[in-house]
């Protein structure tokens, strides 16, 4: 990775084009300031016969009618040379931000049209990262910006981050039902983690509440989607219970309305059915 500062350039478009015509403005400026250099000292000239009874008044008039179409053409010339410079400044990509490049996506000779659809490269500010994540509708409306939130990076398993969330999409995309959450990483005293690299973030919203939670090995599917945990009855039988499915919170899974204490079964859960008999183990 490069490092690049605001402002350098960064890459360079074919402009040989921009600078014939920046060079064909540059003389019709030069020809405009020559005509309305002569057009000026003929009106003098005029004026001052004109003065001694020499000229007649529609002479004057049309050498000052001269002099500011000269005038005139001087500008729009002027115009047109700062115009196509800027088209050549225009052809030198300069970074906007300091930081490093992360990626080339155009090499020499290919073709670029000034769209999204076709970057040339990739810059990144290293001193402030921040997550991209994808949250379901019913997350995002419980997430506000400001909230906390701890990161984990799968590459990384030793390493954790803390963060705040900064933007929170007001919709979601019609196809795929998703959401956008952009969370700033807190890189204070932590390393920093690689660009680039998939992470999840888990956000600390609503207020602190008691649950009860069971090994994810003790969940399995049910029917619409449900969550199926087997209890242990106090009569030796198994009693399928349906919950409605909840996030998995690191091992364990949130139940809603399960008894303190519960025993359930963990392993194996498939195949059990309701009423059959169970043999706890010693």
């Amino acid at each position: 990775m490069s490092a690049v500062t605001v402002g350098q350039p960064i890459a360079r478009i074919d402009s040989a084009a921009l600078v014939d015509e920046a060079h064909a403005a540059e003389a019709a400026v030069a020809r405009t300031r020559a005509e309305l250099k002569n057009a000026v000292a003929t009106s003098t000239r005029v004026q001052r016969v004109f003065e001694h009874g020499i000229a007649a008044r529609q002479e004057v008039d049309d050498a000052t009618a001269r002099t500011e179409s000269a005038s005139a053409a001087q500008n729009e010339a002027e115009s047109a040379a700062r115009r196509a410079q800027r088209q050549v400044e225009r052809a030198i990509v300069r970074s906007p931000l300091k930081g490093v490049v992360v990626r080339i996506f155009r090499r020499p000779g290919e073709l670029v049209d000034g769209t999204p659809a076709t970057p040339i490269v990739e810059v990144a500010d290293p001193g402030r990262l921040e997550l991209d994540a994808d949250a379901t509708a019913s997350d995002l409306v419980l997430l506000q910006k400001g909230q906390q939130a701890d990161l984990t990076v799968g590459a990384l398993p030793s390493a954790a981050w803390t963060g705040t969330v900064s933007a929170v999409s007001p919709a979601v995309d019609r196809a795929t039902g998703l959401g956008v959450v952009r969370i700033e990483l807190d890189l204070t005293d932590r390393p920093r983690p690689p660009i680039g690299v998939l992470g999840t973030a888990r956000v600390k919203s609503g207020q602190p509440r008691q649950t009860v939670v069971v090994p994810k090995e003790a969940a399995r599917s049910g029917v619409g989607g449900e969550m199926e945990i087997v209890l242990c009855g106090t009569d030796g039988l198994a009693h399928v219970r349906r919950f409605p499915r909840r996030a998995a919170l690191g091992d364990a899974v949130e139940t809603v309305g399960l008894p303190v204490g519960q025993a359930v079964v963990v392993e194996p859960v498939l195949g059990i059915a309701d009423g059959d008999p169970l043999e706890l183990a010693k």
